[in-house]
């Protein structure tokens, strides 16, 4: 099983250099057709960084569980 180690990212997200895994958004120059992720807290929910999902606070627990501290 990889590590991941060695990443490279940009604004789509970041992949890892050893296995080629997405590990964030769409990966590195866009390799992957859908986004993995990554849910940063705002006022009245959550928005991807990357691919600017937006979800309410309510529907957030509902998928992801209690909240990650962001």
């Amino acid at each position: 099983m990889c590590e991941h180690r060695n990443k490279v990212g940009d604004n789509y997200g970041l992949t890892c250099l050893d296995c080629g895994a997405v590990l964030e958004g769409y990966g590195y120059r866009v390799q992957s057709e859908t986004c993995r992720h990554v849910w940063l807290k705002g006022e009245s929910g959550y928005e991807c960084m990357y691919c600017l999902e937006w979800l309410n606070e309510e529907t957030w627990q509902m998928f992801y569980g209690n909240p990650i501290g962001v």
